[in-house]
């Protein structure tokens, strides 16, 4: 069944069943859900779609030869002798409104280097006959699908007519495939795997928590031990400087001079690394709150390579030998402290939605975390969601507590302390998520910009 993506269907969806010729660009990590996406909107339509392999231009002549004539009824001899020969065929003899799908079209440029210049042709051609043909072009080559969007050089540049960059799910749609599962385990499993459903729909609900996290993450026959090799872009898995990057921004080496320390290298090397790397969305380029150049850091973006770099990679002979058990009783304290910290990333999605749906009290940029050493207190601080409102006079403050205690005033007022550092916002709004509840003290405490919201309540968010 597929759930959530609202807008992004939709967007498909009017582009699909309009009057006018279209060309969209559907980007976005592998695994991601893009063809997923494609499928619910094109499953009603008249559409031929090719899936590109990663081989060679006689192996995708020869998948589209199939694709072509199952879709015309051909006898199974047809046999097209050229991609564009098969692909003026389809133009021939297809209605308007007919919607081709190249789904991960960097195989087929590999392939076939001259598609992009047939699809040009393609294109004008159909615009000049006035014919209002649908192409949709899919592909988890971050780089080779930007550049199609905004490199001038490029054949497709201002051809095409919308883009979907397809990201993790949002919070509620997360939530909606962990249905049935208690709350505190379906906020630890958005810990360990995000708001992906790639990972979420792998998730037994008929077994708990432990049992599904060794059958997933420490089991040799599971397919997530080879996630890298699934989820990364191609040849990361195999790149030992990638490798050595990821296990160390796992174990929180977040800046560049840390991870060059870590690996030995120098800063330069690691600043290049870190740019491909950023370019194919494995990382992220994270922005200290205050835009400080000197905190800027970088987090992998998908939480269970995370998971994966910091307590699967390094016990993969173990786990191979069948001992799952053991790897995981091992590393259980390691793995409730990941899903501790994963709690902040949970609850700034929540905040995120709620930010979207126009739930605060103002509107806010995009939530970052916030960590300096030595501040004004003469204390480090540390706040797990900043943000500050677009008419500039609010300053969202957010505070993610997973433990068997309530929040108790002591640490709203540490909070408020920490905040304290930022003067100049009339107004600070307070979000504090507590796995529990909250002390009596706070909880008497009237206040419009205080937010006391517990797991349960979270997890029961409604649009």
């Amino acid at each position: 069944m597929f759930i959530g993506r609202k807008l992004e269907l939709q967007t498909l969806k009017d582009k699909l069943e309009n009057d006018s010729l279209e060309v969209g660009v559907i980007y976005g990590q592998r695994r991601i859900g893009k063809t997923s996406l494609i499928r619910e909107a094109i499953n009603d339509k008249d559409y031929v779609y090719f899936l590109a392999r990663d081989a060679g231009i006689q192996e995708n002549l020869n998948e589209l030869n199939k694709v072509l004539n199952k879709y015309y009824n051909l006898p199974s001899i047809n046999e097209f002798k050229s991609i564009s020969d098969a692909l003026d065929k389809f133009n021939e003899l297809s209605k308007n409104k007919t919607i081709l799908v190249i789904d991960e079209l960097p195989f087929l440029a590999k392939a076939y280097p001259g598609i992009i210049s047939y699809l040009q042709g393609y294109i004008d051609d159909n615009k000049r006959e006035g014919k209002a043909v649908k192409l949709i072009l899919s592909g988890s080559d971050m780089s080779f699908m930007s550049d199609l969007l905004k490199d001038k050089a490029k054949p497709l540049y201002q051809r095409v007519t919308f883009k979907i960059h397809v990201k993790p799910m949002l919070f509620l749609d997360a939530i909606k495939i962990l249905d049935g599962i208690d709350n505190v385990d379906k906020a630890k499993y958005l810990a360990i795997f995000g708001n992906r459903p790639y990972y979420l729909e792998k998730i037994d609900k008929k077994k708990n928590f432990n049992t599904n996290i060794k059958n997933m993450c420490f089991d040799n026959t599971s397919i997530l031990i080879d996630a890298p090799n699934t989820t990364l872009p191609i040849g990361y898995s195999s790149n030992s400087t990638f490798i050595s990057i990821m296990i160390a921004i796992s174990n929180r080496k977040h800046k560049i001079k840390e991870i060059a320390d870590a690996l030995n290298i120098d800063d330069k090397a690691v600043s290049t690394y870190l740019k491909r790397m950023q370019d194919g969305e494995v990382v992220e380029k994270r922005d200290i709150f205050n835009g400080n150049k000197k905190t800027i850091y970088y987090e992998i973006s998908d939480p269970f390579i995370r998971f994966y770099y910091s307590v699967i990679y390094n016990n993969l002979p173990d786990i191979e030998r069948g001992y799952k058990e053991e790897v995981f009783t091992s590393n259980i304290d390691r793995i409730n402290n990941i899903i501790e910290h994963g709690f902040e990333d949970v609850v700034n999605s929540y905040i995120h939605e709620l930010n979207i749906d126009r739930k605060l009290n103002k509107t806010y940029h995009d939530i970052q975390k916030y960590t300096v050493d030595n501040s004004l207190l003469k204390r480090s601080v540390q706040i797990d969601g900043l943000s500050e409102s677009f008419d500039k006079n609010s300053l969202l403050v957010v505070e993610a507590k997973f433990r068997d205690k309530d929040i108790s005033l002591k640490i709203y007022e540490h909070l408020k302390e920490s905040a304290s550092i930022f003067p100049n916002y009339m107004e600070k709004e307070y979000y504090l998520i507590s796995k529990k509840s909250f002390s009596d003290d706070i909880k008497n405490i009237k206040d419009k910009n205080l937010h006391l919201i517990s797991l349960n309540e979270m997890m029961s968010y409604k649009k």
